[in-house]
């Protein structure tokens, strides 16, 4: 009886198939358990303002002391109190012009 021994090409795409999906679940935890302590990131505020700042904006308010954060293993993190605060005075003060 012959073995049926699948490809390297084989393996990898099972391999794939196989992360790809456990990968995408535990990003999804991970944005549930940010949500639930309310905590954002720079994705999280990028994604939740539709585009309509970059990293280097919240670079610029970090710095001017506008918006406190923790980077933490390169990846910084704020509180929602905090970004509320922020975003809530720069919508009123655009709203005056």
């Amino acid at each position: 009886m012959m073995a049926n021994i699948p490809s390297y090409e084989e393996m990898q795409k099972l391999i794939k198939e196989f992360t790809v999906p456990i990968l995408e679940k535990l990003e999804q935890l991970n944005r549930e358990e940010e949500r639930k302590l309310d905590i954002y990131t720079n994705r999280r505020i990028i994604d939740e303002l539709g585009g309509y700042i970059s990293n280097d904006t919240l670079t610029r308010l970090r710095e001017k002391g506008e918006l406190p954060g923790t980077k933490k293993q390169g990846k910084w993190y704020y509180k929602g109190e905090d970004v509320r605060r922020v975003f809530t005075q720069s919508k009123n003060h655009s709203n005056r012009k």
